[in-house]
């Protein structure tokens, strides 16, 4: 009977030890975000709609110790505070994500601007402007010759003219000979070629016609005449005043021919 005793004795202590080494269970409220950016908090797992449950968040509560109505109002509380933190964490994010873009934002109109302001530069030629002549600066190239030649806009020339010295240098082959009407109507010797490029401001062509003659007046600031070959192909306007031609298109035919 002692034996026996003894016996319940060591099984009640056994099991008295058990509960108070049983880990203690609290229970939980879990947090998700729905695809709204709203943010919920529900004390049931069963209350995560399925589609979220791969994102809750788990938060342990511990007012276990406290009568029904207390823990409510301190796990409203706690779920309360957290939730004014992720407000507060979720504004000071949206901050700093507004601020990104702002500078985003302003970074692309300076960008903008300077590309903006690139291409004007490249859409305007300064020009010389003598009494009534536009002299413009020009690159032509031919057979690896590279010339740098101011040349006088003339609308009244079919073609673009160079002077012979000016086609010398850039070794010009004449392929067809002849005679051209020039203002006042006299007929001169001329020679038809062509160049491998022809460049003015932000225009190109290749190959482009020319037309070679001599020159024999005194010494002149230009090389020959800017004519409508390449002209009407480039819509522009002139700015007396800054002395500039303004291109309104980059693009133009690549050949005259």
């Amino acid at each position: 009977m002692i034996k026996y005793l003894k016996f319940i004795s060591i099984a009640f202590v056994i099991f008295f030890l058990g509960l108070h080494l049983l880990p203690v269970s609290h229970a939980a409220f879990y947090k998700y975000v729905d695809e709204n950016g709203r943010i919920f908090y529900v004390d049931d797992l069963g209350k995560v709609p399925e589609a979220y449950r791969d994102q809750i968040k788990v938060f342990q509560e511990k007012y276990d110790d406290l009568s029904e109505q207390e823990r409510s109002e301190a796990q409203k509380k706690e779920r309360e505070r957290i939730q004014q933190q992720e407000q507060l964490k979720q504004h000071r994010l949206t901050e700093q994500l507004e601020e990104a873009r702002a500078l985003e934002a302003e970074d692309r109109k300076r960008k903008a601007a300077r590309a903006r302001k690139r291409r004007l530069e490249n859409m305007e030629t300064r020009v010389i402007v003598e009494g009534n002549r536009i002299l413009v600066p020009v690159t032509i190239v031919n057979k690896g010759i590279e010339l740098n030649v101011n040349l006088v806009l003339d609308t009244g020339a079919s073609q673009i003219v160079l002077h012979r010295d000016v086609a010398q240098k850039l070794s010009i082959t004449a392929l067809k000979k002849g005679t051209a009407q020039v203002a006042g109507g006299s007929n001169v010797y001329v020679e038809r070629g062509q160049v491998n490029q022809f460049k003015v401001g932000p225009h190109n062509m290749e190959p482009a016609t020319v037309l070679v003659m001599a020159y024999d007046g005194p010494p002149v600031s230009y090389g020959g005449l800017l004519g409508m070959n390449f002209l009407k192909n480039v819509p522009y306007t002139i700015d007396y005043q800054n002395q500039v031609i303004r291109w309104q298109s980059p693009d133009m035919a690549s050949s005259d021919n």
